[in-house]
């Protein structure tokens, strides 16, 4: 089988935090063409992959964006149909789309036309960037709602869901200090947390994605503020402690780090990526990933590059980073495709699966790749309840999940 991740990289403007590559339309002229020139160019990567992989069962789609109404869900659906006529769509375990919640009515026309045309499929995951409910960070984020404004995107939004839909909402934990009616400081305003709280209890959602606020050299708010301390990491990851254990509080499971849902309501994508499935990441500088158990996957190797040894068992691709050579069919950039010897897959096996709810079923078939003593440092780890061993399995717990890059830097020889 394969997986579908689209990358929709429009927005009305980037957040300042923001670090993904994506266009805001509202600041460029000709936003129709470029838009135009997009999906045609998609298309032409989608019947790419297609000429090879055609037999292929697609397991899930994953629509990944800022602001979707700069494509209308007439587009959406052109996608989708497209990748139906070069792919066999029958067995489709989910369809997910994420984005922006705004403009709002907008949103709601989004959900209620792929409600409508798709409601045949077993599975649509709509993941809405809520972000935060404080004001404050809202309005320095430079995100285009206000807590007010959510709260009443909510509510309408309930009165769309059907059954087969799973509501999935990002939260940030920021770190963000505010001054109370007394002047004192406290690190989430009392309302909104409340509301927050209320809200993860009110059942309208199936999962949570709650991540911590990370600055790179190419978001917005790295180059433009003067102080770049504003946000402190223990306060982040105070904050973040904070609004997981009121998600863990409401009943959901901890499916991933940064991940939580009800009870078979995980996101089916995030489970391919992790558990290192085929899949395919279509536009700029996406990087995919295959198997050679894919049909016609040494005829793919040989046509990305015939030097290629074809007895290789992993491949990862990434497209190019220049928009103009992959409108004119060059999608793949043949300086940074790598070849996954049996060590790059096992420390990529073992980093990933660390990161989920799933056991390890053999920690011995990674000790080529783990330091020394790793069976010592495992016991120890168990000892503290820091993980959770069975014979020769091992998964993390929920506190050793928040410091996974400890575990990770201490148990790999190299990373």
């Amino acid at each position: 089988m394969l997986s579908l991740y689209i990358h929709i990289p429009f927005c009305n403007q980037k957040c300042k935090y923001c670090s993904f590559n994506i266009f805001p339309v509202n600041n460029l002229e000709n936003s129709q063409k470029i838009i135009d020139n997009y999906i045609s160019s998609l298309e032409k990567e989608i019947d790419f992959y297609a000429d090879y992989f055609w037999s292929q069962q697609i397991k899930s789609i994953y629509f990944w964006w800022g602001t979707p109404s700069k494509i209308w869900s007439k587009n959406i659906i052109r996608i989708i149909d497209r990748i139906q006529s070069r792919f066999n769509l029958e067995n489709l375990a989910e369809l997910s789309l994420e984005f922006n919640p705004y403009p709002k009515e907008e949103i709601y026309e989004l959900v209620k036309t792929l409600n409508n045309h798709y409601k045949w499929f077993s599975r649509l995951r709509y993941s809405f960037w809520i972000q935060s409910f404080d004001n404050k960070i809202l309005q320095e984020a430079w995100r285009e709602t206000s807590f007010l404004w959510l709260v009443d995107f909510l509510r309408g939004l309930r009165e769309l869901k059907q059954e087969n839909n799973v509501f999935n909402f990002d939260f940030i934990a920021f770190g963000k200090f505010n001054e109370t009616r007394k002047w004192n400081l406290q690190l989430r305003d009392q309302n909104t947390l409340d509301f927050f709280q209320n809200f993860v209890n009110s059942l309208l959602a199936e999962s949570f994605s709650l991540y911590t606020l990370e600055l790179f050299p190419w978001s917005l708010r790295y180059h433009q503020d003067k102080n770049k301390d504003m946000f402190a990491d223990d306060d982040i990851y105070e904050e973040f402690s904070l609004l997981k254990e009121l998600i863990l509080d409401a009943g959901y499971i901890r499916y991933e780090l940064s991940n939580f849902s009800k009870l078979w309501k995980s996101s089916i994508h995030n489970r391919v990526y992790r558990d290192m499935e085929n899949y395919i990441w279509l536009w700029v500088s996406g990087s995919s990933f295959l198997n050679s158990d894919i049909e016609n996957y040494q005829k793919f190797i040989k046509k990305v590059n015939s030097d290629f040894d074809t007895k290789n068992k992993w491949i990862r691709i990434t497209n190019t980073q220049s928009i103009s050579d992959y409108i004119n069919w060059n999608f793949i950039d043949q300086n940074n495709i790598q070849i996954l010897k049996d060590d790059d897959y096992l420390i990529e096996k073992f980093f990933l699966g660390l990161r989920t709810d799933q056991w390890i079923t053999d920690i011995d078939e990674f000790k080529s790749v783990l330091v020394a003593n790793y069976q010592s440092l495992i016991e120890t780890y168990q000892k503290d309840w820091f993980c959770i061993l069975n014979d020769k399995k091992m998964k993390l717990t929920d506190h050793w999940m928040d410091v996974f890059n400890s575990i990770i830097t201490d148990l790999l020889e190299k990373i």
